[in-house]
């Protein structure tokens, strides 16, 4: 039996983002999300430990959110967990609102 430690709830997503690790971007997409951390599939896993910048197409047409600093947490098959560490103040906000509406859906 697995156990979840989180300190909040994470929403399964289908996001599209863009990672860049060591100056190599590649797409990639969200499959869970909240406004500290992520789960991403993606064809070019980053290893454990390493830092990464993350953009998430939050809304279609909108700026995507940007998280600075990422750090990758787990790898397991195609999929690994971020923490983020480093998130500019408007973008946790955006992050926040969004997993608020998230919520906020049946």
């Amino acid at each position: 039996m697995k156990r979840e430690f989180r300190k909040v709830q994470r929403f399964a997503v289908q996001l599209p983002c863009k990672l860049c690790s060591n100056g190599v971007t590649s797409d990639g997409t969200v499959l869970n999300l909240s406004a500290q951390g992520c789960a991403i599939t993606t064809e070019h896993l980053p290893s454990v430990s390493t830092y990464i910048t993350l953009d998430i197409e939050l809304v279609n047409g909108e700026e995507p959110a940007t998280i600075k600093l990422a750090g990758v947490r787990w790898v397991s098959g195609h999929r690994c967990g971020l923490e983020f560490i480093r998130v500019r103040p408007d973008m946790l906000m955006k992050l926040k609102a969004f997993t608020l509406l998230l919520e906020q859906t049946p």
